[in-house]
């Protein structure tokens, strides 16, 4: 499956029904890179912005026991629950 309009257009509408996205270290660096503001003028196709936008203004929890901060609207989650995290 490649990443096209519809795939975008289906992934915002899940990402606005969710209440946070749930993310490891490696995970949330890479959408991190990929989508906070501000993207290069004509980086990007003009149909990923409705993504880009909404991945942005989500709430964003980050499970990892090596980073010492995150911002991007995000909220580490650390220690006893980033190890158990992985093992429900």
């Amino acid at each position: 499956m490649s990443a096209d309009e519809d795939l975008h257009r289906h992934a915002t509408e899940n990402l606005d029904q969710a209440d946070a996205l749930l993310f490891g270290r490696v995970t949330y660096e890479m959408m991190e890179a990929a989508w906070r503001p501000p993207a290069r003028t004509g980086a990007r196709p003009d149909w990923m912005e409705p993504f880009a936008r909404t991945i942005d203004a989500a709430k964003k929890y980050v499970v990892s026991t090596t980073l010492d901060r995150v911002d991007w609207n995000a909220e580490l989650v650390r220690g006893r629950s980033a190890a158990q995290a992985g093992t429900g």
